[in-house]
Formats: C-alpha cells, structure tokens, sequence
C-alpha cells in the first residue's frame, strides 16, 4: 500500500469490519511509524475490536430502521394520509412523531392527516401537549390534524395536562374522520 511505502520501515495492520450480512464496511486499522512485529495476541485484539465495531454498526443500522417504522405514516389519497400511533408515546417519540408528520406533510402537499390514537397503551402528560404542539405546526404549513381513537383514560389524562384540546379535531373513529373530511364509498 502507498501508506506503508510513504512510512519508511514503519508498521500497519488492518483487519476488515462487516456487517451481519457480510457487507463490508471498511477496514480498522493500526498504523505505526516504526517497524512493529504483531504476534497472534495483537492480530486476535484488531479482529475482536473490528467484530464489536460490525456489532455496534448493525445495532445502529437497526436502531434507524426502527425509528423510520415507528412513525408509519400511510397515504389514503394525495391530500389525505393517517399516521396509527402504536404503543407508548413519550418525549423522544413525540419528537419523532412530530418531525415525521411535518417532514412527510409538506413533501407530500397534504390537506389532512388523521393521527390514529386507537393503538396507544400510554401517553405521558408532555407528550399530551405536544399533540397540541404538532397540530399547531401542522396548521402553520396549512395541514389540518385530526385525532381518532381516544380512549376515555387517555382523554382524562390529557383534559389534566390542558384545557386547549378543544382547538384539535377530535372524532371517534376513523370512518367518522374520513366522513368529516368529505370521502365517501361509492360503489359500482
């Protein structure tokens, strides 16, 4: 290699680091000025550290395509689209949430998007108002949110955060929202 030529008599070793599936991500490697003489111990030392490396690289290869499938936001037509929230919601996911349904309502020019609550085992009372949060954001970018599927437990627990949740659309239903918004079945 051109590196080991340009270090006169120094020393390099490199082991490669992959992913679960054997792609190759790159190289670790250890570079040395001086002519350095690696035993088994060293070459067993880079292949361990290039191993966790892979490790570390494929938990965050995971970690972003969970958080791109917690916020599956499921276009109905091109003004409409619904965003089912699954799960326990808490500040993180809220934050997500709410970049998600700016980002993909703006990219997609749409005039409604119906957050689905029906799935939701949690709220925490932060999370709450940021619902408020999100539906005032969405209406500055001419989007309008309506809610669905409130279950009474997480009504009780967000009328106790605040008192301004009479500015959001709220139906019970999706179908009730759907109707709302004008979309109806016609059959042939």
């Amino acid at each position: 290699m051109n590196v080991t030529n340009e270090l006169d008599g120094g020393s390099l070793i490199g082991v490669p680091i992959y992913y679960r599936n054997g792609d190759n991500y790159g190289t670790l490697c250890g570079l040395d000025l001086h002519p350095f003489h690696y035993t088994e111990d060293h070459i067993d030392l880079f292949k361990a550290m290039a191993n966790l490396l892979g490790n570390v690289l494929e938990l965050e290869r995971a970690n972003t395509e969970i958080k791109s499938l917690s916020v599956p936001i499921v276009p109905i037509s091109d003004e409409v689209a619904i965003l089912p929230i699954f799960g326990e919601v808490n500040e993180l996911r809220t934050e997500r949430i709410m970049e998600a349904a700016l980002a993909e309502s703006a990219n997609n020019n749409l005039d409604y998007l119906i957050f689905d609550l029906s799935g939701l085992h949690n709220i925490h009372s932060d999370s709450a108002l940021n619902l408020l949060k999100i539906g005032k954001s969405l209406q500055l970018i001419g989007v309008q949110m309506i809610v669905t599927g409130i279950r009474p437990d997480l009504a009780i627990k967000a009328i106790h955060s605040s008192n301004e949740f009479d500015q959001l659309v709220v139906k019970s239903n999706l179908k009730q929202a759907l109707n709302w918004i004008g979309y109806k079945l016609i059959r042939h």
